[in-house]
């Protein structure tokens, strides 16, 4: 039997290529990369039998050709699919949303292979998840402190259960301030970090996010493209809010995460509008200044930091 395992949850495709694995013991494991290696070196390996065992299985990474258009033969795959080698299996996999099913190389897989998707987590699932994780790991933590964490990480199990291992190091209850140290935070929550300070005046804090974001070589043109966004997301729920939604309502109508809506209701509870509106303003007038040419990147990204500063005193 040879399989396909495709979807953008990396974590889930790399589980079920080990599941494989396992069913033939003892077996040599061979990994090609089709993004350095051509499908006359595929072939090579798929049609060799194995040497010091019984058994052989090829695992075929980053199969671009099931999407994508391909330039090269598949012809020689092909047989291989259609007569395969029994002390052989092989197994493709691929980071892709879905295959292109008018592809005849994708419909011979789909008959000849088992074939199984792995998208990503959704929301619900990916809580689901990580409390089924927590528990089974016994990490002990409040019910706030599991929603920061779920909404800290992605939707990638691979990475949550990276980062869940980590946690279950740490000897005490995990608290906010133990994620804030030990979790990565994806650079989104970096940016809210900084919407958050920067619409407090806490301007020390400030610079201090941005320089760390400075030192990860993450691009002004990224800061002011997602610190608008963010700025934009505050003040739609800051104005409805003030017309007696509540943030649940408010989650449906922006198409929001609840507990992305719920942060940013509590940043905003005491802060006026003409303050969210000047910081629109100036992060505006600071990409406009980026693009256009007229001041350095880094340069535009410290005056608005300025401005804001200056602005809130």
């Amino acid at each position: 039997m040879n399989y396909l395992f495709y979807g953008k949850d990396n974590g889930r495709v790399q589980k079920a290529i080990e599941r494989v694995i396992k069913q033939y013991e003892n077996s040599d494991v061979i990994t090609v990369d089709m993004n350095t290696s051509s499908m006359s070196e595929v072939m090579l390996e798929l049609t060799t039998l194995p040497f010091f065992s019984e058994h052989k299985v090829i695992i075929l990474k980053n199969c671009a050709f099931l999407s994508s258009k391909n330039e090269e033969d598949l012809s020689s795959l092909e047989e291989f699919l259609n007569h395969p080698i029994m002390e052989n299996t092989l197994i493709m996999s691929a980071e892709i949303e879905k295959c292109d099913a008018r592809k005849k190389i994708v419909k011979l897989i789909q008959k000849t292979c088992k074939v199984q998707a792995f998208s990503s987590l959704n929301d619900q699932d990916k809580r689901s998840y990580v409390m089924e994780k927590c528990a089974s790991m016994k990490l002990q933590m409040g019910t706030n402190t599991v929603s920061i964490l779920v909404s800290l990480l992605p939707n990638d199990t691979a990475i949550i259960d990276q980062q869940l291992e980590k946690l279950a190091c740490y000897p005490e209850k995990i608290t906010q301030e133990v994620l804030d140290k030990l979790v990565h935070r994806e650079p989104e929550d970096n940016i809210f970090l900084l919407s958050e300070s920067l619409l407090k005046g806490n301007f020390k804090k400030t610079f201090s996010i941005y320089q760390d974001m400075k030192a990860l070589s993450y691009d002004p043109i990224y800061f002011t493209s997602v610190l608008g966004s963010q700025f934009r997301f505050t003040y739609q729920v800051k104005c409805l809010r003030l017309r007696g939604y509540s943030e649940e309502r408010i989650a449906q109508m922006l198409h929001a995460h609840p507990y992305r809506v719920k942060m940013s209701a509590q940043l905003v509870a005491h802060i006026d509008l003409d303050r969210i509106t000047y910081m629109i303003e100036k992060i505006a007038s600071c990409d406009q200044n980026i693009k256009s040419g007229k001041v350095e990147k880094y340069v535009a990204f410290e005056l608005f930091l300025i401005q804001c500063q200056e602005g809130f005193s």
